[in-house]
């Protein structure tokens, strides 16, 4: 039956194919490869250390590639309230950050699957290191003009950095298989990492200003190539290398890898995860876009909101070393359900924190629930990745971590704009309200599939 089944896949595979249109590739020589791949993971990984320093690299990476994800958000916030008065066009700018990974995620986990991880990682992490001293330049340009360049500018950037963290993701589950101890300490030293990144980047907007800013930020991704580099190449990627060396044609982007990308969705558990995600990033869109600008209108300096947002990951680092023992008396994907309801609920609040008290009353409370927001964070982050990373075969973690990020930046890009609209309507204190309820709606979906399904849940394995 298992060979049938087998039979009748690739049939429906070739068909599909066929009517897109898709050149079939040498699949003796991919399974052939796969084969080799596989075989030379488990020799790598089949261990039950991975060697500091490989750790520190991959670590390293995702620390300065996540972090440059909400050092840019804030930056850029603060540059959009500016230049413009418009709620929409504000949250244009600081959605278009990620309109260019929402198309590119899974073709660059593509190649991390084809080519290497390694290699793909150092390319993006160079892009990234030139990006940053652009943006000043384009502020020379007439207005209309300048919007643009910084728009173009923040498509680079966000995919770049976004391919570095993917290329972390993925070695997460190549080199340490999803393990939940090393995924956690991945996240929690990530998080720790972005405690200090919006901390020192306000208090240097505030008092250095707009250049020193974003030639610190050109440093700081440079940082992150260093990491990058410091990554030992893993013996399948020495097989690649030998194997696949790379082509031209191998960066265009193919129909087949998305297909057999969106195929992993029929995995229920990486069904889940996208959903979860979405919510989870939605939410974040709020804090990254709106919550800035809110807090800037109720006249709260960049570097406070800038402490506030590092002291969220400062906890959150937390919460990611409590995800694993947690994970032990709840399952893990109601503890993650439980846990993306909070970070929903603890944003779409914040208006109703601010209500004319002192102001040290108002920071305080601010920071009570922004620090429960990244608990809540630092919890279901390390979740989505291990469960992600279990749920699917090691020779397609890159995809599956571009799957993943192509449903973050779906939600990364919708959320500031729209919020933008909504408020221009209904007002930025509303505007919070109605995002809400909408992100909890689509959880309240997730809630159902996990019920319905026999293999989610306590029903099945996590």
């Amino acid at each position: 039956m298992r060979a049938v089944a087998q039979i009748v896949k690739r049939v429906e595979i070739s068909v599909l194919d066929g009517l897109l249109g898709v050149k079939q590739p040498n699949r003796k020589f991919d399974e052939r490869l796969t084969k080799r791949k596989t075989a030379n993971i488990m020799n790598d990984t089949q261990r039950d250390n991975i060697p500091w320093q490989t750790q520190a690299a991959i670590y390293g990476a995702g620390v300065f590639s996540f972090t440059m994800v909400l050092i840019s958000t804030l930056i850029i916030a603060l540059l959009a309230v500016q230049l413009t008065d418009s709620e929409f066009l504000i949250g244009l700018i600081v959605g278009s950050r990620y309109f260019l990974t929402l198309v590119l995620s899974i073709h660059g986990g593509a190649l991390m699957d084809r080519l290497g991880t390694r290699r793909v990682m150092i390319a993006f992490a160079v892009v990234a290191v030139i990006a940053p001293f652009l943006f000043p330049l384009a502020l020379l340009l007439p207005f209309a003009a300048g919007i643009s360049v910084i728009i173009l500018l923040q498509m680079v950037a966000g995919v770049s950095d976004a391919m570095v963290w993917v290329g972390a993701q993925a070695l997460s589950g190549q080199v340490m298989q999803g393990r939940r101890r090393y995924v956690g300490r991945m996240t929690s030293i990530v998080r720790l990492g972005a405690f200090f990144g919006p901390s020192l980047f306000g208090l240097l907007w505030d008092n250095a200003g707009i250049w020193p800013t974003f030639i610190l930020m050109g440093v700081w991704s440079a940082l992150g190539l260093l990491c990058v580099l410091k990554i030992p190449q893993i013996s399948e990627e020495a097989e690649m290398v030998s194997s696949a060396p790379v082509r031209v044609a191998d960066l265009v982007p193919r129909i087949a890898d998305y297909l057999s990308a969106f195929r992993l969705i029929a995995i229920p558990a990486v069904a889940l995860i996208l959903m979860v995600t979405m919510v989870r990033i939605g939410a974040t869109g709020i804090q990254s876009s709106f919550y800035v600008v809110f807090l800037r209108e109720v006249e709260i300096s960049a570097a406070v909101i800038g402490f506030l947002i590092g002291f969220a990951q400062l906890i959150a680092s937390g919460g990611s070393l409590m995800a694993a023992p947690i994970a032990r008396v709840l399952h893990p994907h109601w503890l993650t359900i439980c846990a993306v309801f909070m970070t929903v609920v603890t944003i779409a609040i914040t208006p109703v924190l601010v209500f004319g008290a002192p102001l040290w009353v108002t920071l305080l409370l601010l920071a009570a629930v922004i620090g429960l927001r990244g608990l809540c964070l630092g919890i279901s982050q390390p979740m989505e990745i291990s469960i992600l990373g279990r749920a699917i075969a090691s020779t397609e973690q890159g995809k599956g971590a571009g799957l993943r990020t192509t449903v973050n930046r779906l939600a990364s890009s919708i959320v500031p704009p729209l919020m933008g609209a909504i408020a221009e309507v209904v007002g930025i204190r509303n505007s919070f309200f109605v995002m809400g309820v909408g992100l909890l709606v689509v959880l309240s979906l997730a809630v159902i599939f996990v019920k319905c399904n026999p293999s989610l849940g306590d029903k099945g394995d996590s």
